[in-house]
C-alpha cells in the first residue's frame, strides 16, 4: 500500500534514544503499532468467543443450584436452558454479573494513575504485560471456580488479580500510549480509527464462532479464550518499547504552563526519595496539577467521562426497542449487528476518508482538524440520542442509531487532540487519567441508567426513552463545552501557556 512507502519502520540499531537527537517527527514506527493491534485482535477474539458460553455456564450453575434447593433429587445431568429463565435464576445471575463488573472496575479506578506514571518511568511494555497477566489470572480463577464446583460468588475474588496491572482499562490506556508514541500528530487519528476497527471486526466475527463451539462444549470456547490471553501476554512482552519515541515530539508546541520557582523546586522529589512510594505520590500530585490546571486538557478529559456515561445507555437498547415497539427480543437482537457493521464502515472507510481530506486542508494545523471533527462528532452523538429517545416508530429509532454511529469517532479525535496538547513525557499520566474518566463514567452510568430506564417504564409513553433523553441532554451540554475550546497559533509557546490557563 502507498503509505508503507511513506512511513517506514526505522532500523532499531540506528535509533539513538538520546533526547538530543533530532528524530524525524513524520515517521510512523509500524512495528509497535502492529504488535499492539494484533494483541487486541487476539484479546477481542478470545473475549467475544467466550462471552456467551461463559454467561451460559454461570447461568447453568445458578440454575442447577436453584432446582436442587427446590428438589434435592433434581437431575445432576443438567437443567434444560429454557427452565433457567425463571425470574429467581435471572435475578441471581444479574446480581452476580453486576457485582463482578463493579469489583472489576475498582482496581482500575484506584491504580490507573499510578500505573500511568510507572509506564512513563519504566516503559509501556512492562505495564501492558502486567495488565494482561492480571487479567489472565482472573480469567483462570473463574474457570477453576466453575470446574471445581466452588460457591459461584467466589468468582468475585478474580477482581483481586487485577491489582496486578490495573485491569482492562489500564491495558487499553497503555495501548493508546503505544500508538501515540509510534505515530506523528498528523496521522494519529487515522491509526486510532484502524485500531478501533480491528476490535469491531473481532466483535463481528467472534460471536458466531463462539455460538457454534458452545453447541459441542461450553469449555472449548472458554479454553480458547485462555489460549488467546496467553499468546497476548507473550506478544506484549516482545513488543518494541515506545517510551523513548515519545521524546521525538519534545520540540512540539504542546500546551505548557508557567511555573514559579517554588513549583520548580517541587517538580522533582528529593534524590533520596527516588523510587519510593513518596516519590510516586509526589509525581502523581504534580502530574495532576499539570493536567487539571490547563483548560483545554481538563475540558477534553471531562468529555471522556460524559461520553462514556452516555455511551453506556446503549446497553439498554435491546430491552428498550423490545418494550417500546413490542418487538420480540430475537427480532430485536439483529440491531447489534447493524450497529457493529455501521461502526466498522465508519472506522474503516468513512472516517479515514474524511480525516485524509481534512488533513490536506489543515496540513499545518492537525490540532484544528481534530477539534473540528470532534465537534462535529459530539453534535452527531447528541442528535442521535435525542432521536432514539423520542422516536415514535422503530424506523426512526434506527435512523437515530445511524446518526449516533456517525459520531462514533469522537473519542478518536478527542484522544488525538488531547495527546498533541500534552507533554509527550507525560503521556502515561494523561492516558491513565482518561482511563480513570472512562471508569468513573461506567461506574456512574450503571445504576443511574438502570434507574432512568425503570423510571421511564413507570411513566410510560415517550418517557420509555428516558436513558437516551438524559444522554442527549448531557451530550448537548458537553457539545457547548467542546465548542469553548480555543487553540493557540502553531509555534506560539507563549500563546500555548495563555491558552492552557485561559
Amino acid at each position: 500500500m502507498a503509505h508503507h512507502q511513506t512511513f517506514e519502520e526505522p532500523d532499531q540499531s540506528t535509533i539513538d534514544p538520546s533526547p538530543d537527537q533530532d528524530n524525524d517527527v513524520s515517521t510512523v514506527y509500524w512495528r509497535p503499532a502492529i504488535f499492539c493491534t494484533l494483541i487486541y485482535l487476539l484479546m477481542g477474539i478470545g473475549y467475544f468467543i467466550s462471552a456467551a458460553p461463559q454467561l451460559r455456564l454461570l447461568e447453568s450453575i445458578i440454575c442447577q443450584q436453584y432446582y436442587e434447593d427446590l428438589d434435592p433429587s433434581a437431575s445432576q445431568a443438567g437443567i434444560p436452558e429454557h427452565l433457567c429463565k425463571e425470574e429467581p435464576v435471572q435475578a441471581a445471575l444479574a446480581q452476580l454479573l453486576g457485582w463482578q463488573s463493579f469489583f472489576d472496575n475498582i482496581p482500575g479506578l484506584l491504580l490507573a494513575l499510578p500505573y500511568g506514571i510507572l509506564a512513563d518511568k519504566y516503559g509501556r511494555r512492562l505495564i501492558m504485560t502486567l495488565s494482561f497477566v492480571g487479567q489472565f489470572i482472573g480469567m483462570t480463577w473463574v474457570l477453576i471456580v466453575c470446574w471445581l464446583g466452588l460457591p459461584i460468588k467466589a468468582i468475585w475474588l478474580s477482581s483481586l488479580s487485577l491489582i496486578i496491572g490495573g485491569g482492562s482499562n489500564v491495558a487499553a490506556s497503555v495501548s493508546m500510549m503505544v500508538i501515540t508514541d509510534s505515530t506523528p500528530e498528523i496521522k494519529r487519528s487515522q491509526i486510532f480509527m484502524y485500531f478501533n476497527a480491528v476490535v469491531i471486526i473481532a466483535e463481528i466475527i467472534s460471536p458466531p464462532i463462539g455460538s457454534l463451539l458452545m453447541k459441542k462444549s461450553l469449555w472449548v470456547p472458554l479454553l480458547l479464550n485462555s489460549v488467546c490471553g496467553a499468546i497476548s501476554i507473550t506478544l506484549s512482552w516482545y513488543m518494541p518499547e515506545t517510551n523513548r519515541y515519545a521524546v521525538r515530539d519534545k520540540k512540539s508546541d504542546y500546551t505548557k504552563i508557567p511555573s514559579s520557582n517554588d513549583d520548580e523546586e517541587l517538580s522533582t522529589p528529593p534524590l533520596e526519595d527516588s523510587g519510593s512510594i513518596m516519590a510516586l505520590v509526589y509525581s502523581l500530585k504534580n502530574s495532576m496539577r499539570v493536567i487539571f490546571t490547563q483548560k483545554n486538557i481538563a475540558l477534553l478529559a471531562l468529555s471522556f467521562l460524559i461520553s462514556t456515561f452516555a455511551r453506556d445507555s446503549m446497553a439498554f437498547l435491546l430491552q428498550y426497542i423490545s418494550n417500546r415497539y413490542s418487538w420480540p427480543i430475537a427480532k430485536t437482537s439483529w440491531l447489534f449487528s447493524f450497529r457493529a457493521a455501521a461502526q466498522l464502515l465508519q472506522f474503516m472507510l468513512i472516517l479515514p476518508w474524511i480525516d485524509r481530506k481534512m488533513s490536506k486542508r489543515f496540513e499545518q494545523q492537525p490540532r484544528k482538524k481534530d477539534l473540528y471533527l470532534a465537534q462535529i462528532s459530539i453534535v452527531a452523538i447528541t442528535i442521535g440520542f435525542a432521536i432514539i429517545g423520542i422516536a415514535p416508530v422503530v424506523g426512526l429509532s434506527m435512523f437515530g442509531i445511524a446518526i449516533y454511529t456517525a459520531g462514533s469517532g469522537f473519542s478518536t479525535f478527542a484522544r488525538s487532540l488531547i495527546s498533541s496538547l500534552t507533554d509527550p513525557t507525560m503521556m502515561g499520566t494523561l492516558y491513565s487519567t482518561l482511563a480513570l474518566m472512562d471508569t468513573l463514567g461506567s461506574l456512574l452510568a450503571g445504576p443511574m441508567m438502570s434507574w432512568a430506564f425503570r423510571w421511564g417504564m413507570n411513566l410510560g409513553g415517550v418517557w420509555l426513552g428516558m436513558p437516551y433523553i438524559i444522554s442527549a441532554a448531557l451530550c448537548g451540554a458537553m457539545t457547548a463545552v467542546i465548542f469553548l475550546i480555543r487553540l493557540e497559533r502553531p509555534g506560539s509557546v507563549a500563546g500555548s501557556a495563555e491558552a492552557g490557563l485561559a
